[in-house]
């Protein structure tokens, strides 16, 4: 009988596998942009106020490129903020730039660079055109709401010509990519 017991164990194990792996390959962040594609025209203000494309915010390898819903008001944006700002310099010094997405204005971005110590760009989604083109728009709330407009959140790697790299992202907004695996992935390239 313990030989039944363990092939049941080991048939419920690989079914729970089976489950997550289909779980986690639905979703997929920006479809339409698979890695080895190119990114959509970058052209956006900065926290500053002037306009960025992507041949001025890449460093020598490439951007890391991220989107977030809100500086303002999601606190796990804020989290992510912080833990990005954390790791510019060893990005930098890996050959890659940082810039953040958001559909914030540029007062808000302005304030949360201070906030936060933010020493790179911060980009402003006007209407909401990047999100849009990269397919990353949550498809809720409603227009009239003060969060329509908030991409999915997720990491990029982009090469100097837009080549997009790798990508990197959580189904649940909740859930920011993990930035040692963004680190490893930026230092293999």
């Amino acid at each position: 009988m313990p030989s039944l017991k363990r092939y049941c164990q080991f048939t419920l194990v690989i079914l729970f596998f089976c489950c997550q792996l289909s779980i986690a390959q639905d979703f997929i962040w920006a479809p339409d942009f698979p890695e080895g594609s190119t990114i959509p025209v970058l052209d956006a203000p900065d926290q500053n106020g002037n306009n960025q494309t992507l041949n001025g915010l890449t460093g020598e390898k490439g951007l890391m490129l991220f989107f977030s819903r809100s500086f303002d008001w999601c606190p796990y944006c804020k989290a992510q903020l912080a833990d990005i700002t954390a790791i510019q310099t060893e990005m930098e010094a890996l050959g890659f730039n940082i810039a953040s997405m958001t559909y914030d204005s540029i007062e808000t971005l302005k304030i949360a660079e201070e906030d936060f110590g933010v020493g790179f760009t911060m980009l402003h989604d006007e209407a909401i055109k990047h999100i849009n083109a990269f397919g990353i728009r949550n498809p809720v709330p409603e227009p009239d709401s003060f969060a329509y407009g908030i991409p999915r959140p997720g990491i990029m790697l982009v090469s100097p010509d837009g080549t997009i790299l790798r990508k990197f992202a959580e189904e649940d907004y909740r859930e920011r990519p993990n930035l040692t695996y963004v680190l490893e992935a930026a230092r293999a390239l």
